[in-house]
């Protein structure tokens, strides 16, 4: 099985869906982890290209943790624009690259335009990695990838339709978000975000809902094409 995560920007994926991808990981799947952006207005102390490099280093030590590839698109942070077609090429590419027999992505009501911009930015690609005359490098993929959405931050507006029991990958998570350690500092400061205290609570709560120790929820795309008969979520 291949799953594909598409997040916007470097530890979006671990905090919202990474105990998630680690059972994926661990019941043998092969999982790539994507940031649409690099990362790189994250800081108060480094430049952009600084904090683009050492965001991509803790992206990949994250990643790998978790048991997963990761790579970046390079679109800079708050440049995210889901009409961009330079941008619609690029995830296009990424889904037929990866041909994923599951995509997980951003819910489009979340805090962060960035964040809304990928939802919608792979909801389309997904249907145009389909259509043959949307060229890109990679072969169009058979049929339509099955999507779900991740939680928002701190679960606001956001009701799940499923669980996945991340009780026996909680801390991995947990280590793999603390990878991160650039926006730790970054998100307390800028925000005054415990960040991996609050991931640690949401799926705690997300975890009480549906009787286990810890869960990330998600809600699926009840999209035209989207739709399979099969269980896809660990």
């Amino acid at each position: 099985m291949k799953v594909l995560a598409i997040g916007a920007h470097p530890d979006d994926l671990e905090i919202l869906c990474g105990g998630t991808l680690a059972r994926y990981a661990r019941e043998g799947a092969e999982v790539t982890m994507c940031s649409v952006a690099n990362g790189n207005r994250g800081s108060f102390m480094h430049s952009r290209e600084e904090i683009a490099a050492i965001r991509a280093r803790e992206a990949a030590a994250s990643a790998e943790l978790l048991g997963a590839r990761y790579v970046t698109l390079g679109v800079g942070d708050t440049e995210l624009n889901a009409a961009d077609e330079t941008q619609r090429l690029a995830v296009t590419e990424l889904i037929r690259s990866v041909d994923p027999d599951v995509v997980i992505t951003h819910y489009n009501q979340d805090y962060m335009p960035d964040h809304n911009e990928v939802s919608n930015l792979v909801e389309a690609a997904i249907f145009f990695a389909t259509v043959p005359l949307y060229e890109t490098d990679s072969a169009p993929t058979a049929a339509v990838a099955p999507l779900y959405f991740m939680d928002t931050l701190g679960g606001v507006g956001f009701v799940p339709t499923e669980y996945v029991d991340i009780s026996d990958v909680h801390q991995t998570k947990l280590d793999a978000l603390g990878c991160h350690e650039s926006q730790v500092g970054w998100l307390l400061e800028h925000d005054g975000t415990d960040t991996l205290g609050n991931t640690r609570i949401s799926d705690l709560y997300r975890g009480n809902q549906c009787g286990v120790k810890a869960a990330e929820g998600f809600r699926q795309s009840l999209r035209y094409l989207r739709l399979r008969t099969s269980r896809l979520l660990p």
